[in-house]
């Protein structure tokens, strides 16, 4: 390549531009001029007035939300419907083009009521049957998800605009040739005029080489101000090994001072800035509202801040793994896959316990390759990161395997795993994407027994997705879409509908983050149970299915599994984690209430039951006793022996169970399939027990969390809608 012959292209267009401002624009500063064909002028803003959300049709006009800017008016946008004046997705509460409610129970597929189901080829998310795998419309972009307010388009399943030319900047779709917050990319805020993606300014003379000011402008000042062949902060293409950008050019020259007007714009820019030689230190983000994702594998020049090198890791046991490098286990491996255009990871993951594997980047850190230490990122103005997964080529997805969304930091990594607080996610489907808000605050050791820590986000170091060896092994083909920092947590967390795709891990796992719920599968044997499992997000709360699957155990005449909603302490006898808003133990004596409602379904064998958890004090290392609240009972007997008389239609029994904690069980008679429980009042049954001393317990012990789900011996058993307040 010529340098010389493109920086003096470049430095006559850019000489061109500047003296086109200088010219054209009004010294009040009114950018009128300035506006193109077809644009209008809205205060210092020249704007398309057909097609600006926040200018239809006329200057001020601003779409409300669902509608996007179509020919100058505000219409709503692709698959939803205008129903008593708002724009709105086609549910069984406003079926098709009539927007008629169906009959309680029913769902809308294809805008008629159906009692019988989703059609084959649909998924249902919330009343509404959809396309497996989302129906590209901004409720349903790349599955169940509702797209952030502002966009107005789902692109191929990522949430975009729905105007060519226009850019999703927080909650705004925008045109950055002209819009002055965002000019020329999101987050690029201009004092002046925002004309053709670039900020217009200062008013005085062109300098030049004569030092002649215009006809009215001073010359300026060249040198100092002059740019080195790049438009806007820019590094070199080229850089050492360890990542530096290359040289800026020759000084601008200014001229002479002359003229008598304003400052003058500075001289011109010199010849193209050269980079380094070898290595591939420059930046090459140009969009600074986005984290990116590129052959480089440096995370940069972003309006954030972060700064660092994508990486992936394996014990090396894998020889089919995507991430290999130089030891086998990923080092200086980039996990860029040109052909997904994504951050990708295939292989097996295997059954052995030292088994695992990931792929993340570091957030304070040179490129790769750089030998410098890593430092930690300061990540307090966030509240965690938007994560978006798709299947890789194979159309594998996560194999129904579950993911870790983790934050490690310098200081509350597991010192046994050395696993890092985050979400549990069912894992990647296996046509379509999907989004994870992965909150801080949601952020727990996933399944330790032994250590409890958050995420200390002042000190973050990392963000990654990491598995871990099931009972069966799983083969996977992921990529990484895009991660977004959330500045403020979206309301709910997670979109009415299912939550990511159907999982099969046999081992213990509890999927959290889900609006303040935790979903666990909890089986029994000590290597697992045949199973599968979907989550669902609901309007007031959550919901799974669980169908056990072939050669399931129901060990030692007792239950398989407990499939169960956890709200607090768990999973399991020995959780040590606390699930959701209920974080600090309180005692029964400080409870004010304790209410729940659930609509279920059970299975052919088992019970469905509230199984509470007490300690004797707020962190114990194991409860001391559990208490459980029988709903419905096909076939089961509680453990112990009858206690006193019924309460509220419930006979005690106390006995100890297999892990040694006294339990009291409030029991109904076998055959009482369960009715749909409304407001159940579970702080009575606290009470009550505490008044007869049952299995030891008293008004001085602490609540530690409530799973509530099903004893599960046979069959398929589902949880449509559960919710609980603990206060």
């Amino acid at each position: 390549m010529n340098t010389r012959s493109l920086s003096a292209l470049l430095t006559a267009s850019f000489a061109c531009l500047l003296l086109a401002a200088s010219c054209a624009k009004p010294s009040s500063g009114n950018p009128t001029t300035m506006c193109g064909s077809g644009q209008t002028a809205c205060g210092m803003e020249c704007t398309n007035t057909a097609t600006d959300n926040a200018n239809c049709g006329s200057c001020g006009k601003v779409c409300a939300s669902g509608t996007t800017c179509q020919n100058g008016s505000c219409n709503c946008a692709t698959g939803l419907m205008l129903c008593g004046g708002s724009c709105v997705s086609s549910d069984a509460t406003h079926c098709g083009s009539s927007c008629a409610a169906c009959s309680s129970g029913q769902l809308c597929a294809n805008n008629s009521c159906t009692s019988s189901g989703c059609p084959t080829g649909q998924m249902q998310c919330g009343s509404a049957c959809i396309t497996n795998g989302g129906d590209n419309t901004i409720n349903h972009c790349g599955g169940c998800n509702a797209c952030a307010a502002g966009a107005t388009a789902c692109n191929n399943g990522t949430c975009g605009c729905a105007v060519a030319g226009q850019t999703l900047c927080g909650s705004a779709c925008v045109d950055t040739n002209t819009n002055n917050a965002n000019c020329g990319g999101c987050g690029r805020a201009c004092s002046g005029t925002c004309v053709n993606g670039t900020c217009m300014t200062g008013g005085g003379g062109t300098g030049g080489s004569t030092g002649a000011g215009g006809t009215t402008g001073a010359g300026g000042t060249g040198g100092s101000t002059g740019v080195g062949g790049c438009m806007t902060s820019c590094a070199g293409t080229g850089g050492s090994t360890s990542g530096q950008a290359g040289r800026g050019g020759t000084t601008g020259t200014g001229g002479s001072t002359g003229g008598t007007g304003g400052t003058g714009t500075g001289g011109r820019g010199g010849t193209t800035g050269t980079g380094g030689t070898g290595g591939t230190g420059g930046c090459m983000n140009t969009d600074t509202s986005k984290l990116n994702e590129d052959s480089s594998g440096y995370v940069c020049n972003n309006t954030f801040g972060i700064k660092g090198a994508w990486y992936c890791y394996s014990d090396g046991s894998d020889s089919t793994i995507s991430c290999k490098g130089s030891d086998g286990k990923g080092a200086g491996a980039v996990p860029w896959n040109a052909g997904s255009s994504a951050m990708c990871l295939s292989g097996t993951m295997g059954t052995g316990s030292g088994s695992y594997a990931g792929i993340g980047f570091k957030v304070n850190s040179g490129p790769p390759g750089d030998t410098a230490a890593p430092g930690t990122w300061n990540a307090s103005s966030l509240v965690g990161f938007a994560i978006t997964l798709k299947s890789g080529a194979s159309g594998k997805g996560s194999g129904g395997m579950i993911l870790n969304l983790e934050y490690p930091t310098s200081n509350d990594m597991d010192p046994n795993t050395k696993d890092a607080p985050g979400i549990t996610v069912p894992g990647v489907p296996t046509s379509g994407m999907i989004t994870y808000n992965a909150l801080f605050a949601d952020s727990v050791l996933a399944n330790n027994a032994n250590n409890r820590k958050s995420v200390d986000a002042a000190n973050l170091t990392d963000v990654k997705v990491a598995f871990f060896p099931d009972s069966i092994s799983h083969s996977y083909d992921f990529c990484i879409v895009s991660v977004v920092p959330i500045m403020t947590a979206p309301n709910p967390v997670v979109a009415t509908g299912s939550y990511g795709p159907t999982w099969n891990n046999q081992q213990p796992q509890a999927v959290n983050g889900i609006n303040g719920y935790a979903v666990q599968s909890a089986p029994f044997p000590n290597n697992g149970n045949p199973m599968t499992m979907q989550v669902m997000a609901t309007s007031g709360g959550v919901g799974f299915t669980y169908n056990a699957g072939s050669g399931f155990q129901a060990p030692n005449n007792g239950p398989g599994s407990f499939p169960a909603v956890i709200s607090g302490w768990g999973p399991g006898h020995d959780g040590i984690q606390f699930y959701g808003p209920y974080k600090n133990a309180k005692q029964i004596s400080a409870l004010s209430s304790v209410t729940s409602s659930w609509t279920f379904t059970m299975g052919s064998s088992g019970d469905a039951v509230y199984d509470v958890w007490f300690g004797n004090s707020a962190t114990p290392t194991v409860p001391q006793i559990e208490l459980m609240v029988w709903i419905g009972n096909k076939d089961k007997n509680p453990l112990g022996s009858s206690m006193g008389s019924a309460f509220n239609g419930r006979q005690p029994y106390v006995g100890t169970n297999g892990t040694g904690e006294r339990v009291v069980s409030y029991w109904v008679a076998t055959g009482t399939n369960g009715s749909p429980v409304s407001n159940i009042d579970l702080l009575s049954y606290f009470k009550d027990a505490a008044s007869h001393g049952y299995a030891g317990l008293s008004n001085s012990s602490y609540l530690l969390g409530v799973q509530t789900g099903f004893e599960v011996y046979s069959g398929n058993w589902t949880t449509s809608n559960y919710s609980i307040s603990i206060q």
